[in-house]
């Protein structure tokens, strides 16, 4: 991919012959047009599941990574940098796809870290997370909003819950649906500040059963 810049193709888009010219957030790059092809090789097939499951995973909490996974880089948008990472910490373990969830985050930004405490299970499919309150006193920080996410992989599917305790609470309980009883829950926790601008890299909190 190439930036048109000062080029009689500058302002068009389209295709010429085998380029293909076109807008991305205000730039004007250009692209060669792909040729098909008429069979795919098996280690092709992996990496077109590999990157379908990512697309799926990252879907779940898309609109909050698009806001908080860090900033514009170029043309790399923070969703760009969200899929990035969940693509490096997702792989085959013989066929099947497994996640490093210790490695994926769902957000990224310079907020005052989280200081992860406990995760535990409760009645009626409860989630209980806790940390330290590490805002110094009276700072803006204590009123920093936790953000929780859900993933259920027997079910690839997850939640995401957004402003559930201010930071100087130190914890925070959600619920699952009844339907989840029994079924493993890995949780992910973020801070974002009170005015929605900006995050802290999140922490992978663990995994427990719902009850």
């Amino acid at each position: 991919m190439g930036r048109v810049t000062n080029s009689i193709l500058s302002g068009t888009s389209g295709r010429t012959g085998r380029v293909v010219i076109a807008n991305v957030h205000g730039v004007e790059v250009s692209r060669a047009r792909p040729t098909a092809r008429s069979s795919s090789t098996g280690p092709q097939n992996a990496h077109r599941e590999l990157f379908r499951f990512a697309v799926a995973f990252l879907g779940l909490y898309k609109p909050f990574a698009r806001l908080f996974f860090g900033k514009r880089k170029g043309l790399v948008t923070p969703y760009n940098q969200a899929q990035a990472n969940v693509l490096e910490n997702t792989g085959y373990n013989g066929s099947d796809i497994v996640i490093n969830y210790n490695q994926v985050m769902i957000s990224k930004g310079p907020l005052l870290d989280m200081v992860p405490g406990n995760i535990s299970a409760g009645a009626a499919q409860a989630i209980t997370v806790t940390w330290s309150n590490n805002a110094p006193p009276a700072s803006d920080n204590e009123n920093d909003w936790c953000t929780l996410f859900v993933y259920l992989p027997a079910r690839m599917n997850g939640q995401l819950f957004a402003g559930v305790a201010a930071r100087r609470t130190g914890t925070a309980t959600i619920n699952m649906l009844p339907l989840y009883a029994g079924e493993e829950a890995h949780v992910w926790a973020a801070f974002t500040d009170e005015t929605g601008t900006v995050a802290c890299n999140s922490k992978y909190m663990g995994s427990v059963t719902l009850t």
